[in-house]
């Protein structure tokens, strides 16, 4: 279950769930402090796939990366995926704290659908280590 997800949060999810990257080179997930240490470059490739997932309308890599991602979630995420041609997600990390097993990061991310800017906003990660890499548990504001 995604559980950080309100109603506010939702359209702005839901939108990224609607993602198509046709074209994309690469997927511009920043990191602004500067260079991460090893466990930031380990949430930032999360990241960086969730973005991927969007950006190709990736529901098995949507899951793999929040593995906790329910039947409605996943159904509202085709439905958006149907009515968008593109979706491109600029995400600027500003900051990750790890703790132990658990991490939390703040971004500012930037949607594009159909090539018109349509929300720029903060976003908040709370992820949780599965071996060597780390999956999103929750999503908020």
């Amino acid at each position: 279950m995604l559980l950080g997800v309100r109603a506010r949060a939702a359209l702005g999810l839901i939108a990224a769930f609607a993602a198509h990257g046709a074209g994309a080179a690469t997927y511009p997930v920043v990191f602004a402090p500067g260079t991460p240490g090893p466990e930031q470059k380990a949430v930032l490739q999360t990241l960086e796939a969730y973005v991927r997932a969007i950006e190709g309308e990736d529901i098995d890599l949507f899951r793999s990366v929040i593995p906790g991602l329910s039947d409605e979630e996943e159904q509202r995420a085709r439905k958006a995926f149907a009515t968008v041609d593109s979706h491109t997600v600029e995400m600027t990390v500003e900051e990750i704290e790890v703790r132990g097993e658990d991490a939390v990061a703040r971004a500012r991310r930037r949607d594009t659908i159909n090539g018109s800017i349509v929300s720029s906003f903060p976003q908040m990660f709370r992820l949780r280590r599965a071996g060597e890499a780390w999956i999103i548990r929750e999503i908020g504001r």
